[in-house]
């Protein structure tokens, strides 16, 4: 158990399973839209995500220099594999495609020094979530159709919700000048608004031409994260459960696909 134990947290700080997570959303989109199924892509948004997180994760490590002390070697190695399976990838997309992924590498770049923005930081990475596993996959339709903006604005409003019980829970570490959603409006009117965003979510689906029914057992999965979200959970509660809700999604899809 002590060993299954250290496996999942390293498993789980090296952004191995936010890679997945992401990436399981470049599926959603590829898979209900019929978009090109290439692993190329993918691939190197795995990798890119695992790349990009240690990075904001770990900035302030690196910046003070401690990064190669032996709490950090073993995240040092997979983020260094993680920037070599990225430029194998990258390399062998089309150009169009690197210069988007480029753009949202510079909105990660940009995160760390945004951080004092509580508010700011938390749209900042929904937007940048949404750029990469819709607008970027829907780059080979020509003429997009209105199921693209729909899916833009609906994986912006999932992945905020998402993102507040993490708010919630940081809340306990964020410095008071942050100016958090939970420290701005405190904890209950954050998961209210959470919780609010899922309703446009699930209804918006109802627009496209073909509705995913999936959406709404996602939607009340979030509902209930957020529900349940305190400030007495444990940090597998957010940085594994809540993470997993986009690997069910392409579970879920696959399944009944």
């Amino acid at each position: 158990m002590h060993f299954l134990k250290r496996f999942l947290d390293f498993y789980i700080y090296s952004s191995i399973h936010v890679g997945f997570a992401v990436m399981a959303l470049v599926y959603v989109t590829t898979f209900s839209y019929d978009l090109s199924k290439t692993i190329l892509y993918p691939s190197c948004v795995f990798f890119g995500t695992v790349l990009g997180y240690n990075f904001l994760k770990y900035f302030f490590v690196l910046r003070i220099g401690n990064f190669y002390s032996k709490k950090y070697y073993n995240i040092l190695v997979i983020s260094l594999l993680a920037l070599i399976g990225f430029l194998c990838f990258f390399l062998c997309l089309k150009q169009r495609i690197q210069i988007h992924l480029l753009f949202s590498g510079i909105a990660v770049l940009v995160y760390p020094y945004l951080r004092k923005y509580g508010w700011l930081k938390l749209f900042l990475v929904s937007f940048v979530v949404t750029y990469i596993t819709v607008f970027i996959p829907y780059q080979s339709v020509k003429g997009l159709p209105l199921d693209f903006y729909v899916n833009l604005l609906q994986r912006f409003i999932i992945i905020t919700s998402l993102l507040i019980p993490f708010e919630i829970m940081d809340s306990k570490t964020d410095a008071i000048t942050m100016n958090t959603l939970p420290q701005l409006f405190g904890i209950n009117k954050t998961k209210v608004l959470g919780i609010l965003l899922v309703i446009p979510f699930i209804v918006l689906e109802f627009l496209k031409q073909k509705a995913d029914y999936l959406v709404i057992p996602i939607g009340l999965l979030t509902i209930l994260f957020i529900t349940f979200t305190t400030l007495e959970r444990n940090k597998y509660y957010t940085t594994f459960w809540v993470e997993s809700v986009p690997i069910l999604w392409l579970s879920l899809l696959l399944c009944f696909s």
